[in-house]
């Protein structure tokens, strides 16, 4: 594919998907500013790649992993001053007002997943992926995907009951 058919299918791909991007970014950032400004920094930044970087084979799959691994490197860089330890958010916000509290409480659970569960449970719910969606952005299997996911609501609800 030469580069202009590819910064079409980019853009189509992106323009097609925002929705799901942005629900997904949005959800694990806490703030709809930064979920926008992490969508297009990713737009610009596989846009740029054209020159140095072969075609990926399942686009769509490559554009949601790069938003999943922005939003981490974004959340990596937050200033440690602003985090809130998960008891303090369960016992700020045991009923969420609004969505900003309920984002910071639901964020907070995710945060206390392990590594391995917390993507799979972000993209089957805040993308509303399919787990064959999940699994082709995670690069695993079908059946993994399906387990991880299982695992990281197990996970939550014993951290809810927890409480």
């Amino acid at each position: 594919m030469n580069r202009k058919g590819y910064i079409r299918l980019l853009t189509e791909t992106m323009e097609s998907q925002k929705q799901r991007l942005f629900r997904y970014a949005c959800y694990r950032l806490g703030n709809q500013q930064d979920a926008e400004d992490i969508l297009q920094n990713v737009y610009l930044k596989l846009l740029e790649s054209i020159v140095y970087r072969k075609h990926p084979e399942n686009l769509r799959a490559y554009i949601f992993r790069s938003v999943v691994n922005a939003c981490s490197d974004y959340m990596k860089h937050e200033s440690v001053a602003s985090r809130i330890s998960l008891q303090e958010t369960l016992d700020i916000a045991e009923e969420p007002s609004n969505f900003d509290e309920e984002t910071v409480m639901i964020n907070r659970l995710l945060e206390s997943m392990p590594d391995c569960l917390r993507d799979f449970v972000r993209l089957k719910i805040y993308a509303e992926m399919t787990f064959d969606e999940v699994a082709e952005t995670m690069e695993v299997s079908s059946t993994t995907a399906k387990r991880r996911f299982y695992e990281g609501l197990e996970y939550l609800r014993a951290k809810l009951n927890m409480i």
